[in-house]
């Protein structure tokens, strides 16, 4: 990119996504370098085929000096950072292009959307990975490692930028696979021994344990977290979150809910507490007040230009949220009609056909299939379904209704 771009990244036995990784920029950067941690498998080799300058060090048990290593050896202007399992969109090219070659900032926050193992359960985060290269600008953190910190210091102006990186790491055959809890834990453990009024990494550590199923821990570290970020911080929406989430786990509803409604009414445009707490009106049988929240979800529309979103909370997930909280209450033809709605505009969706699976039970799978196809072609429902795994019967028999209802209209 006319000298212009270095694609920086830190490996270790990635030989399963880098292929795909540096093919998305091998086109786009200049330089791309690869600093590998102890790799075992092809990764250096994978690495080279693309043209990368390789620098191989020993693991430092720390994330940000491993980062660092590869931002000291950049030569260009602007280096974009990544990790081995994302992938730069194709079609966001020429969004980099144009942000480097005609800057509207020092440095850019790009939309890292990760996907999980079926194709709708996806969540969007803004990360500062694409800024000017200088000597100040340093990760910190040996975990969960930043780099705003220092374009703060260094007095870079941070932008937004709708540049994706498709990230892949989430997959649970991955996730299964790297085991990284442990190391995780242990390495927050150390950073907050060091440095403990750092809010962020008190949140993170939060995040581990309660995925980790330690909830009490979690809660203490959650709020030990909002203890060091203010309310104007970014990141205290995610905070904010993650403590009504422990509370719950808990089984401290009301504080829960509590946590979310001071949520709303500090960032009432952060959809996913309104969305949070409609699960946790659900959970508690309460359906006219989850019935609010999922409305009141639809009415905002995704949450925009915050740090992290989990997609579909303004939009279809709410919608077939919304359908649940009608049929507990009694109203079958509205949710059946929120249901369409859902398939309508999400068809890939797959929980809101299940669900009209449910409010149809005693139906016939033609009669299923002549309900959808007020919404949907037969064609769409043929291609939508043949694209699932692991069909259940529900689905092989929709299927072929789809499929009798299409021989029936050519025939015709």
């Amino acid at each position: 990119m006319n000298g212009l771009l270095t694609v920086s990244m830190i490996v270790k036995n990635e030989e399963r996504f880098l292929p795909e990784c540096l093919a998305s920029v091998k086109d786009v950067a200049d330089e791309i370098i690869v600093v590998d941690t102890g790799s075992t498998d092809r990764t250096v080799e994978i690495a080279q085929s693309f043209g990368a300058r390789v620098i191989e060090i020993e693991w430092p048990n720390d994330f940000a000096k491993a980062r660092n290593v590869g931002l000291d050896a950049v030569k260009t202007p602007w280096v974009l950072v990544m990790d081995a399992d994302e992938e730069l969109v194709r079609d966001d090219v020429p969004v980099l292009e144009a942000a480097i070659s005609k800057p509207l900032g020092d440095a850019y926050n790009i939309r890292i959307v990760s996907v999980m193992d079926r194709a709708d359960q996806i969540s969007e985060s803004y990360v500062s990975r694409l800024f000017r290269s200088h000597p100040d600008v340093r990760y910190e953190g040996k975990i969960h490692e930043q780099i705003f910190q220092s374009l703060t210091r260094a007095n870079m102006r941070l932008v937004a930028l709708n540049l994706r990186l498709l990230h892949k790491g989430y997959l649970g055959a991955v996730v299964d696979q790297r085991n990284k809890a442990e190391r995780n834990r242990a390495l927050l453990e150390s950073h907050l021994k060091e440095n403990p009024e750092d809010g962020y990494m008190w949140w993170q550590y939060a995040q581990t344990l309660m995925g980790a199923a330690k909830f009490e821990e979690g809660l203490a570290a959650a709020k030990r977290s909002l203890k060091f970020i203010a309310m104007e911080n970014p990141l205290w929406v995610l905070a904010q979150t993650t403590l009504a989430r422990l509370y719950e786990l808990t089984r401290q509803h009301r504080r829960a809910l509590r946590a979310l409604n001071d949520g709303e009414i500090a960032y009432p445009k952060y959809t996913d507490f309104w969305y949070v707490e409609g699960e946790f009106h659900m959970a508690g049988n309460d359906f006219p007040n989850a019935e609010r929240c999922f409305r009141k979800c639809l009415e905002i529309g995704e949450a925009k230009n915050f740090l992290m979103t989990d997609t579909g909370v303004g939009s279809f997930k709410a919608l077939y949220r919304l359908a649940g909280a009608l049929a507990r209450q009694g109203n079958a033809k509205e949710a059946t009609a929120t249901l369409l709605l859902t398939i309508q505009k999400h068809p890939t969706y797959r929980d809101a056909w299940h669900g009209l699976f449910n409010l149809l039970a005693g139906s016939s799978f033609d009669a299923v299939a002549q309900t959808i196809l007020l919404v949907m072609p037969v064609e769409d429902i043929i291609k939508t379904i043949e694209a699932w795994p692991n069909l259940s019967d529900n689905e092989r028999g929709l299927l072929e209704a789809a499929k009798r209802q299409m021989a029936v209209t050519r025939q015709s």
